[in-house]
């Protein structure tokens, strides 16, 4: 398919014989096309006749001068390259990140950008292709499935759709309580794990008596209330919070983040609170990171991200942040990014963001800006860190 027209069909062993995209073929005919106008305007008034291999051979021997030529041929030849193997999708790439015991990490991006991959990446819910995870100082990253499941207890999610992520033929009591009975901890339906289950829907803000109840009679909120009864009932030290909040109404929204914050500070929690809306994070959260492309671009205390933002990308998600405030609407600077996102199975070379960002240099395009601190606690990922963008 393409532009919902079907264009082409053949048996699934010649469209996937090793994996490989289908388009790269025509992003390689694009990219010739460019090549070939911008060679014509450099040779307008020469009589010479233009190949696309005599292009190549004079690039190969140094020849070509226009900037924007030779980056179009780099990239021809890298699309090339990359062609021949088999393509993946680079969710994560080069993060470091630390959380610590109580603390809240915000981690903010556009779809797509690679924030629910971390998160379970961390919990091990997907295998890591390369890297390691820590946790109190341990390697988890091999551990067995029986030593895992034992660390289950510690590291818990809250996933994003209250809806598709609660078994719609259990009940409340067998949702929360299916964890305990896994762990050894409780024998099912004993009324020692009936008793605790009733105790984790209360600390919740759960009835007692819908501990018989099944999802589809509860609403949206609720729903969400149960899924952190069930993270919580384990008594972790660790959630990740997978946009916990987004698929809920605004007024229940601030319902279930009081609720996290109330929790944190009654059971000493960490959480890593994944969501695309920065005002739910900045409520929560005690640092931000700010992820584009796969990687963590910006990370820093939530005031100094927010007063203070050293990243273009981070400046401009702030700056589409709507404000009730009439005045402050109308005197706002908002900063376009134009372009679309590339993609993540062929990155750009230099800073992954240069191909969007309104005060990329040539230096953008080649190089890959280093992970360093720029204040105290704030690091940044950035050749032009804290510059004005118009």
């Amino acid at each position: 398919m393409n532009n919902k027209v079907l264009v082409e069909t053949k048996d699934l062993k010649q469209y996937f014989p090793t994996g490989r995209r289908r388009n790269e073929s025509k992003v390689l005919n694009q990219l010739k096309s460019e090549i070939l106008e911008l060679y014509r305007k450099e040779l307008a008034d020469s009589d010479q006749k233009l190949t696309f291999k005599h292009i190549i051979r004079e690039h190969e021997e140094g020849k070509i001068s226009n900037e924007n030529i030779k980056d179009l041929i780099e990239e021809y030849n890298k699309v090339k390259e990359v062609h021949k193997e088999k393509l993946y999708v680079k969710a994560n790439d080069g993060i470091n990140l630390k959380i610590h015991e109580g603390e809240t990490v915000g981690l903010v991006g556009e779809s797509g950008c690679g924030k629910s991959t971390l998160g379970r990446a961390i919990l091990k819910l997907y295998s890591l292709t390369a890297g390691k995870v820590l946790f109190d100082g341990n390697d988890i990253t091999d551990l067995s499935v029986g030593k895992m499941k034992e660390l289950r207890q510690d590291m818990q999610i809250i996933f994003q759709d209250p809806y598709s992520s609660l078994n719609p033929r259990m009940t409340v009591g067998q949702i929360i309580g299916e964890a305990l009975v896994e762990q050894g901890l409780y024998q099912k339906g004993s009324q020692e794990w009936e008793d605790y289950v009733k105790e984790i829907m209360k600390t919740c803000g759960l009835d007692d008596y819908m501990i018989y109840r099944f999802p589809h009679e509860f609403s949206g909120g609720q729903r969400q209330r149960i899924g952190i009864a069930r993270a919580l009932a384990l008594k972790p030290r660790f959630i990740v919070c997978d946009e916990a909040v987004s698929a809920l109404d605004v007024s229940i929204q601030s319902q279930v983040i009081n609720l996290l914050q109330d929790l944190q500070k009654d059971f000493g929690l960490s959480y890593l609170f994944i969501s695309h809306d920065l005002s739910v994070v900045k409520h929560i959260s005690d640092r931000i990171g700010v992820m584009y492309l796969g990687d963590i671009v910006e990370l820093a205390d939530k005031r100094a991200i927010y007063n203070n933002p050293q990243h273009p990308y981070t400046k401009a998600l702030l700056s589409a942040i709507p404000v009730t405030n009439l005045e402050i609407a109308r005197n706002k600077k908002r900063i376009i990014l134009e372009g679309d996102i590339p993609s993540n199975v062929i990155t750009p070379t230099g800073c992954k963001f240069h191909t969007r960002c309104p005060i990329a240099k040539s230096i953008c395009k080649t190089t890959e800006p280093e992970w360093r601190e720029v204040e105290k606690d704030h690091f940044v990922s950035c050749h032009y860190a804290g510059a004005e963008v118009k």
